[in-house]
């Protein structure tokens, strides 16, 4: 009997024709959104390992042994404890780039198995180093794959299911974000030490690193843009067994039909076009600045967010990630609703009008209305990033769509470790806040110009909105720009 299914000739025909609720994609995706999970615990832990609030103990579980505890780290006008999460972000802004280069010569699966071991068995080393010093080496090494953890997943899920479906898939990877921010207060209540809980978020990526050994499968896009036509032909037998049912392809011509489109243009040629173009610029610019405001304060806020609560520092961390789960189901609804520009306004309006309104009340004699403040600022700066991730990938033409400098880890994890203790010492005195030593007083102000920027500037009515994304072999390198 004929069979009523069109051969898929193209690689979007193919992924299109499996669908987004196949056994095997489903299964590419959930494995890629865990790895976000397992990325955010050592990212976070430092909000319990290291605090940067002395008051954190007071309020709950005082026998837990910090960084600074074990280590007889004596405070000055900057707190040499908080290097722990500080030298976690400069390993990935100093090596987390060679991760996503070779992820583009070598494949996508040897990148994310290789980063797994790297991070698991670094953390693993700093949990058990004997000076504060080896802690820092092993913590910076384990940041070193947070941008493969993070960025080169996410590019992989997208190679490997139809494009109807990466709207679940956004939602799926940020639940699971949420999921390890949160699961890091429940460690640091069971065990007693820093060094337990580094422990405890490091032995998983070694034993999921096993497990992808087995399982994972390499990227389906990147397969047909390095023309390995047999392992592209076992990738979708592999698809057919797993799901039961057969596809139709032409391997030749999906092979063919991907070099005949992609320009395979090198990361200098994108860099060079985005650099020849003055609107380029200034979109780079603009973002630029967003990026590094948004998680200048998304940091400051989750890292400060054990000494928020008067009662307890367990419940503050825990809503502080609960709170940013509204934001991944109403934004894409805000923005058909509202278009892009206004969603990116009203976010930033909301972001600036809550932490000014931080400054009018005390956390101590209001702390329930200075937590719903805090919580709506965390909200707010939540949704500012997913939608610089929406705009970052839409103002800009498809061969350079991630190649603007807020996405490099310089500017993303460096830049804001350092600027943290400068803001700490220009607001430190009588603030009623923990979070206010590490948040600048004139951040609103920033904000706000901010959103006259974009009212000027940024276009919500872009035919280029409409493209499905391309991705090149060089996809991982500038997304990780």
């Amino acid at each position: 009997m004929t069979s009523s299914v069109k051969v898929a000739l193209t690689a979007e025909d193919l992924l299109d024709q499996i669908g987004i609720w196949h056994p095997y994609p489903l299964f590419i995706t959930f494995s890629m959104a865990f790895l976000w999970l397992l990325s955010v615990m050592p990212t976070m832990s430092p909000s319990y390992m290291a605090p940067s609030s002395s008051s954190s103990c007071s309020l709950d579980n005082c026998s837990f042994v910090t960084v600074q505890n074990e280590f007889n780290i004596t405070k000055t006008l900057i707190d040499p404890g908080e290097m722990t999460s500080s030298v976690f972000f400069l390993g990935n802004g100093v090596l987390g780039q060679i991760y996503a280069v070779a992820a583009d010569r070598i494949g996508r699966r040897p990148v994310l198995i290789a980063s797994l071991f790297i991070s698991g068995l670094s953390g693993i080393g700093a949990a058990y180093a004997p000076t504060f010093e080896t802690m820092l080496i092993g913590r910076f090494f384990q940041g070193s794959c947070f941008t493969a953890l993070t960025m080169i997943n996410w590019v992989m899920c997208c190679e490997s299911i139809s494009f109807s479906g990466h709207g679940y898939a956004s939602v799926l990877f940020g639940l699971c974000w949420v999921i390890g921010y949160c699961s890091v207060s429940p460690l640091a209540m069971y065990f007693s030490t820093w060094r337990y809980v580094q422990l405890a978020t490091s032995v998983p990526c070694v034993i999921f690193g096993v497990l992808m050994i087995f399982t994972l499968p390499e990227s389906f896009s990147f397969l047909v843009a390095k023309r390995k036509r047999d392992d592209l032909v076992k990738w979708i037998e592999t698809a057919s067994r797993v799901g039961h049912e057969e596809i139709d392809y032409d391997a030749d011509q999906i092979v063919d039909m991907s070099s005949r489109e992609d320009d395979n243009k090198s990361l200098l040629q994108t860099l060079k076009i985005v650099l020849q173009s003055k609107l380029m610029v200034t979109y780079t610019a603009v973002e630029s600045f967003l990026w590094i405001i948004d998680l200048m304060i998304y940091s400051a806020l989750s890292l400060s967010s054990t000494g928020v609560g008067s009662h307890n520092m367990h419940l503050s961390y825990i809503f502080s990630g609960l709170v940013e789960i509204p934001s991944y189901f109403l934004i894409p609804a805000a923005i058909d609703w509202l278009g892009r520009k206004p969603s990116v306004m009203v976010c930033h309006l909301i972001l600036a009008f809550s932490l000014l309104s931080m400054y009018l009340f005390d956390h101590e004699a209001d702390p329930e209305i200075f937590l719903i403040i805090w919580l709506i600022a965390k909200f707010a700066v939540a949704s500012a990033f997913m939608l610089c991730f929406v705009y970052g990938a839409e103002l800009f033409p498809t061969n350079c769509s991630c190649s603007n400098p807020p996405k490099n880890p310089i500017f993303q994890k460096h830049l804001p470790w350092r600027l943290r203790h400068h803001f700490q010492s220009w607001s430190s005195c009588g603030s009623p806040c923990p979070c206010h030593g590490h948040i600048f007083p004139g951040t609103p102000l920033f904000i706000l110009c901010t959103l006259l920027i974009h009212l000027h500037y940024f276009d919500d009515n872009s035919s280029r909105n409409e493209r499905k994304p391309q991705y090149s072999t060089e996809s991982t390198t500038i997304a990780c720009l």
